[in-house]
């Protein structure tokens, strides 16, 4: 009996994804994809017409997944906002499962390849960069309400600083760079209010 086709899709964007996220999409050909999905080219191509729509339908699947999953998880759970936002950012220094160090992100990833240039993975990207920024607002309101920020401090370029140092944590992350974990408490150390 085959498989339902709803849970193909999923399966298959979940394998894909991990390709991408791994190896990049520029570097990935649909030869990769056939070995790695276990489907041949014209089976994807039906499925997703191009492997740029692939690409773009994996980001918009691992910002659901995975950047709302963390932005729920680790900020919108935490009691202190900018104890979540340092969680936020030092969660991203570990590896994940087996792997010998840190992942990067796939936003990131794709951000740095030429097929960003692609109008529907670009939009996915800048979707998923959209979320974070909002997230990261949010939390800084919340900051700045409970008086825990340094006075005068404007939320939302705050929010588009914070993006880019998140951006920034995750390419040297995903390089073995040395010191981030400082860098980051001198980071949210100079947001604080002075006790």
């Amino acid at each position: 009996m085959a498989r339902p086709a709803k849970f193909e899709v999923v399966e298959v964007l979940d394998r894909a994804t991990e390709l991408f996220w791994r190896d990049g999409c520029d570097a990935v050909t649909i030869r990769d994809l056939e070995v790695a999905l276990d489907l041949r080219a014209p089976s994807i191509y039906r499925r997703f017409t191009t492997k740029n729509h692939l690409i773009a339908c994996c980001v918009e699947r691992y910002v659901d997944q995975v950047v709302r999953g963390r932005v729920h998880r680790i900020l919108e759970g935490s009691d202190d906002p900018v104890e979540g936002l340092r969680l936020f950012f030092t969660s991203v220094l570990e590896p994940l499962r087996d792997e010998r160090g840190p992942r990067g992100c796939l936003l990131t990833v794709t951000a740095g390849q030429a097929a960003f240039l692609d109008p529907e993975i670009g939009a996915a990207v800048r979707a998923g960069f959209e979320v974070l920024e909002a997230a990261f607002h949010v939390q800084l309101e919340r900051g700045q309400a409970t008086g825990q920020l340094r006075n005068g401090i404007d939320v939302a370029a705050l929010a588009t600083t914070l993006l880019a140092s998140f951006e920034g944590l995750l390419v040297l992350a995903r390089s073995d760079a040395d010191g981030l974990p400082a860098g980051i408490d001198a980071t949210f150390g100079a947001l604080l209010a002075p006790t």
